[in-house]
C-alpha cells in the first residue's frame, strides 16, 4: 500500500478506534493486588561528595557523581540551538551512547515482538509491528507525531547522532518507544503542614523492567541555554543517549514525574498515536514553564497521546498538582479533590500522591501508609529512608526533588553486573545541589582531568 494513503487511513480511524477500548479487570489482581510485605528501611548514608570533573570541552563538562557501584555521568551543555546540546553531548558521551543505544533497542525489539498481543496500543499499529517490523512502526510514530514536536528536538538528536557517530534513525526509534509502553512508577507532591519546615518536596519513584538494564548507563543532563528560544536551563534524569523526560527539574524550581496507566478507569478519555509523545510534553514544562500554572495552561492546550499519570510540583508557589491525561481528557488534581477517590486511596491535607497505576489498590496503600507515617515532618533523608524503600518502589531509579532548595537526591538500580541490592530504592542515593550546577559556565577549552 502507498504509504502516504497508509498515513491518511490511519489517521481516519486511529481516534474511532481507540473511543472504543474499554477498560477490563484482567490481570489486575496479578499486580495491583500483590500483598508483598514491606521492605526494611533504606539505611545507606547519602553521598554528598562534590562532582569530580572528567572533561570540557567548548559547549560541555562532564562530571561523576557517587563512589563505587552507584556512580553517576552529569554533564552540563551549552547551546544556542538543539544542534549545539546534542553535539556537546554526543562528543562526551560518545562511548556510552554506543553501548547504550543499540543494547536498548535490542532489547526493545525482542520485547515487543514476543509481547506484541499485550502490547497497549491499536490493533492496527500490532499488525503494522507484525507484517512491516517495528523500525517501520517507529518511523510511522514518529511520522504521526512531528507535526507536534519542538524541531529543536530533531536538532538535538542530529546533533548526538553526528558527534557519536550513531544512526540518526536509531536514536529517534529509542524516542518513539515511550508511547507504546507502560513503566509502573510512584509520586507524591508535599508541602506545607507535610514536610518537616514547609518545604515543597517531590518523590518520583521509577519502576520499569530492569532486565533492560537502562539504569547501567545513568545520565544527569544540565541543560544551558545561550537563546531565549530555548527556554531556561533545566535538569533530565536519564540514560546515555535519551533526552525525553521522564524525570526532572528545572531552574524555576518546579519537578515533573509521570506514570504510566495499564490500568484506568472510565474516567479516563480516548488515547491517540498523532499528537505531543509524553516525554518531551514533560521537557517542555521543564523548559519552558515558569511556574505549575505554566505548565497545567500547556497541558491543557497541547494535543496529548496516551494514558497518563503526571506529577508537578512547584518550589516557588509552595504547592504540587497531579494530573489524570489522556488524548481527549485531562482532570487536575489537588490535595482536595484527588482521585481516584477510594478507601485505599485517601486524602492527605498538603499532599498529592499515587502508587503505581490508577487502579492499584495494594501500592496506593503503601504509599499513603507510610506518607501519613512520616507526616508533618516529611523531609528528602526520610522518603528515602522510610518511604520509598519500605513501599517497594523505584527499581530503576529514585529521585528526590527538594524544590525549596533546589537539590535533588538520586539513586540508581545496580547494573546486571553489579554487587548489592538491586533495586535502586535499596542502593546508595548521591545528594546534588543544582544551585550550584545552574551557576557552572560554559568552558571554552579541552580539558581532561588525570
Amino acid at each position: 500500500m502507498n504509504i502516504f494513503l497508509l498515513f491518511i487511513i490511519i489517521l481516519l480511524v486511529v481516534e474511532t478506534i481507540l473511543a472504543h477500548r474499554g477498560f477490563s479487570y484482567e490481570n489486575l489482581g496479578s499486580f495491583c493486588k500483590n500483598n508483598t510485605p514491606h521492605d526494611n528501611p533504606n539505611l545507606l548514608p547519602i553521598e554528598t561528595g562534590l562532582p569530580r570533573l572528567i572533561r570540557n570541552i567548548e559547549n560541555g563538562s562532564l562530571y561523576q557523581i557517587g563512589i563505587d557501584d552507584d556512580q553517576t555521568w552529569l554533564i552540563h551543555v551549552w547551546g544556542m540551538n538543539g544542534y549545539d546540546y546534542g553535539f556537546a553531548y554526543g562528543t562526551l558521551l560518545n562511548e556510552q551512547i554506543n553501548k547504550f543505544i543499540p543494547k536498548t533497542y535490542a532489547y526493545f525489539e525482542k520485547e515487543v515482538m514476543e509481547k506484541l498481543e499485550h502490547l497497549q496500543v491499536p490493533d492496527w499499529f500490532k499488525k503494522i509491528i507484525a507484517n512491516k517490523g517495528l523500525a517501520f512502526a517507529l518511523d510511522l510514530q514518529n511520522t504521526l507525531v512531528e507535526p507536534y514536536m519542538d524541531k529543536e528536538i530533531y536538532n538535538e538528536l542530529q546533533g548526538i547522532s553526528d558527534a557519536a557517530k550513531i544512526d540518526y534513525k536509531l536514536l529517534l526509534r529509542i524516542h518513539m518507544f515511550g508511547e507504546l509502553t507502560r513503566a509502573h512508577c510512584s509520586y507524591f507532591g508535599a508541602w506545607g503542614k507535610a514536610t518537616l519546615g514547609g518545604k515543597t518536596l517531590q518523590l518520583r519513584a521509577f519502576d520499569w523492567d530492569m532486565s533492560a538494564d537502562l539504569q547501567a548507563y545513568p545520565v544527569i543532563t544540565i541543560y544551558h541555554p545561550r537563546s531565549s528560544k530555548l527556554g531556561h536551563t533545566f535538569t533530565n534524569i536519564a540514560w546515555a543517549g535519551y533526552i525525553g523526560v521522564l524525570s526532572g527539574m528545572s531552574s524555576t524550581l518546579l519537578g515533573m514525574t509521570s506514570i504510566g496507566v495499564e490500568f484506568p478507569d472510565d474516567t479516563f478519555g480516548d488515547e491517540s498515536m498523532s499528537g505531543e509523545p509524553f516525554i518531551f510534553v514533560s521537557r517542555h514544562i521543564l523548559q519552558y514553564s515558569q511556574t505549575v500554572d505554566d505548565a497545567l495552561a500547556y497541558i491543557s492546550d497541547v494535543r496529548r497521546t496516551c494514558h497518563l499519570i503526571m506529577g508537578i510540583a512547584d518550589g516557588k508557589l509552595n504547592t504540587a498538582r497531579m494530573i489524570q491525561y489522556s488524548h481527549s481528557k485531562v482532570n487536575f488534581f489537588d490535595d482536595l479533590n484527588l482521585q481516584p477517590a477510594a478507601e485505599w486511596h485517601p486524602q492527605i491535607t498538603n499532599v498529592v500522591y499515587n502508587g503505581m497505576d490508577w487502579l492499584c489498590p495494594s501500592y496506593q496503600y503503601k504509599l499513603y501508609q507510610q506518607i501519613m507515617e512520616q507526616y508533618g515532618h516529611i523531609t528528602p533523608e526520610s522518603t528515602i529512608q522510610n518511604i520509598s524503600a519500605v513501599v517497594k518502589t523505584g527499581d530503576v531509579h529514585v529521585a528526590v526533588y527538594d524544590l525549596s532548595e533546589n537539590i535533588l537526591y538520586l539513586a540508581n538500580g545496580a547494573a546486571s553486573n553489579k554487587q548489592g541490592p538491586k533495586q535502586a530504592y535499596q542502593r546508595q542515593f548521591n545528594k546534588l545541589d543544582l544551585k550550584i550546577e545552574y551557576d557552572r559556565k560554559q568552558p571554552s577549552i579541552d580539558v581532561v582531568e588525570d
